[in-house]
């Protein structure tokens, strides 16, 4: 426990369960969790990191700032996560560590994964921001690789406006990382009796939750089953609500298997980038906000300067296609059936 700390305490006791034999960290975000992690790694000019280019840019910011090469892999055009047939073609002499992003909330095969990193000596870390209340073989996503991290920003499906979780799995980089989340100092051992004082023994920032947001998600902590529940229920209205308009080609949408365990977003892939342009005017027209995501990494302005890419244009196509519907906690039934109607209309008139 952290002294002064109730709310941070109430959320840690929720969150355990879930991660038993990791150490958490509430963050102020998953990108300073992010931070920290490559402040633990020593992440320096020339080292190489592995990650997809079909991302959010702080997986990436939290090790290029520390003068890493990025090395940006193509995604596979199901789960829309890295192509790990691809990953092994990246690795050099000075690959450091593999960065799986869980798409959408859904699982990267994390034990071929693991074992490509036992191989090459790397360190793998697993950017859960999407996907807190899901699994890979029944163990909570961001507890599996030897670091992760969930975002609990206001996109979220669990929020505490803003915030995040770093998780530590390998119990190496426990008393280090904790040094660098309080400041530097070895706060930690002091509040555990270890030591009479604490003093600055690392480089670290202040990264801790305030206890406003932490008093905000451990009201989300509370009914997160619900909510989890409700958006497994939205994910299948719109499922079935939109499965014939897809076995008609016009979009393609996520395997039937990752629907139960679809809770952060629900997308469309469509034909071109035209028809999604047009199908987003469309539903705006109707009241209905839809969007867009990604943009490639790799074709950036500042991922083309000091990055590479391995794949071929998975991730383009995604870019370009994917749509994604309205999916949050105060949706209504009969909300989500007029935006199952509107696109209905949109195709077959």
């Amino acid at each position: 426990m952290i002294r002064g700390k109730h709310f941070s305490n109430l959320c840690y006791e929720e969150l355990q369960p879930h991660f038993l034999n990791s150490h958490l960290l509430l963050t102020h975000s998953a990108t300073g969790a992010l931070e920290i992690i490559a402040h633990a790694l020593d992440i320096k000019n020339g080292d190489e990191v592995i990650l997809p280019s079909f991302t959010f840019v702080s997986t990436v910011n939290a090790f290029a700032s520390r003068g890493a090469t990025p090395v940006f892999i193509d995604i596979e055009p199901d789960r829309l996560n890295l192509d790990i047939d691809l990953v092994e073609r990246a690795i050099t002499s000075k690959t450091r560590a593999i960065i799986a992003v869980h798409y959408a909330g859904h699982s990267c095969d994390l034990n071929r994964l693991k074992k490509i990193c036992e191989k090459h000596s790397l360190v793998l870390i697993e950017d859960a921001a999407m996907s807190f209340g899901n699994t890979f073989e029944g163990k909570q996503l961001g507890g599996i690789a030897d670091f992760g991290v969930i975002s609990f920003d206001v996109t979220k499906h669990i929020s505490a406006v803003q915030g995040g979780l770093l998780i530590v799995n390998n119990e190496k980089y426990k008393i280090r990382t904790n040094n660098i989340y309080h400041i530097g100092t070895n706060r930690s051992d002091f509040t555990k009796g270890i030591v009479p004082y604490y003093e600055w023994v690392d480089v670290g920032s202040k990264y801790q939750m305030n206890e406003l947001n932490a008093a905000f998600l451990y009201d989300q902590l509370k009914i997160k089953d619900d909510i989890i529940q409700k958006r497994k229920t939205i994910s299948k209205s719109y499922f079935s609500g939109l499965k014939s308009l897809s076995e008609l080609e016009h979009f393609l949408m996520m395997n039937e298997s990752l629907i139960d365990s679809n809770i952060h977003e629900f997308y469309l892939v469509v034909k071109s980038e035209e028809d999604r342009h047009k199908l987003s005017a469309f539903l705006n027209e109707k009241g209905i906000e839809s969007m867009f995501h990604y943009i490639p990494l790799h074709s950036a302005t500042k991922g083309k300067e000091i990055g590479r890419f391995i794949g071929s244009n998975e991730t383009q196509k995604a870019s370009e296609r994917l749509l994604r519907l309205p999916m949050h906690n105060e949706l209504t039934e009969d909300e989500v059936e007029y935006i199952i109607q509107t696109i209905r209309t949109y195709y077959e008139s």
